[in-house]
């Protein structure tokens, strides 16, 4: 947004009288006035051109791949922290999800039945009834029941995070400043597309903003630290903003 931008320089000039002394002239003393020393401020003005921003900004990116089935917001809205903000299709989550819970019924099972084995195996072994050999093997497949189950489960945790993933909400509270997509789209993750993802929304905080100008090259000098700026905005024209 253009915007125009005052800035006030106080300048103080100091108006000196000369005055002429005992030893001048009459003569030369009827051209001049006594008058005491006075000070007085100006004011210069530059005008500059520039845009107001969000002092920072958030992009918003789906961590699941597919289809945008849902957008709940648009740009100019705003939305609190946690709000949800997309649906992505949930078909292929929630079939790995159901597959991945099968896996770890099924390794549990498988669990159960070296542990009940390794159990019989080991009372056997120290009956001497069955060879080192033997108990070795039985106590190995213990081992790799057990190694299948955490893994398993891990991958049964991963597709629960998959499928919540498919729902994007708003990482802060505040306001939708683009979105440039829409539902119907199909969408890359940022963990599985080389570009970094596809961008759903940027959103930023509006309660703080700043100004960024280009004063020209003649002007610079006049600027300092401190100066009160004027600030005018094409949308508000009746309104001077003082900063």
């Amino acid at each position: 947004m253009n915007t125009l931008k005052i800035i006030y320089v106080p300048i103080f000039l100091a108006v000196l009288a000369s005055c002429g002394s005992n030893n001048d002239s009459k003569e030369k003393s009827q051209y001049y006035k006594k008058q005491e020393t006075q000070t007085q401020q100006l004011e210069l003005s530059i005008e500059a051109s520039g845009i107001i921003e969000a002092i920072s900004s958030v992009e918003i990116k789906s961590k699941a791949s597919g289809e945008i089935l849902f957008l709940g917001a648009d740009v100019g809205d705003f939305v609190e922290k946690g709000a949800m903000l997309g649906q992505i299709d949930q078909r292929t989550p929630t079939n790995i999800l159901d597959q991945s819970e099968s896996d770890l019924d099924a390794a549990k099972v498988r669990l159960e039945n070296a542990e009940a084995q390794y159990n019989r195996g080991k009372a056997l072994h120290e009956n001497a009834s069955i060879s080192d050999k033997d108990f070795e093997d039985i106590q190995e497949n213990f081992a790799q029941a057990k190694s299948t189950l955490v893994r398993t489960e891990v991958s049964f945790e991963n597709a629960k995070i998959a499928l919540d993933d498919t729902v994007v909400r708003s990482p802060i509270s505040g306001t939708i400043i683009s979105r440039p997509v829409e539902v119907g789209q199909v969408i890359s993750s940022p963990t599985s597309a080389v570009g970094g993802g596809t961008l759903l929304m940027t959103m930023a905080d509006l309660s703080k903003v700043r100004v960024r100008a280009l004063v020209d090259e003649i002007d610079v000098g006049k600027v300092s630290i401190g100066q009160t700026v004027s600030i005018k905005v094409a949308a508000y024209r009746d309104k001077e903003f003082l900063v």
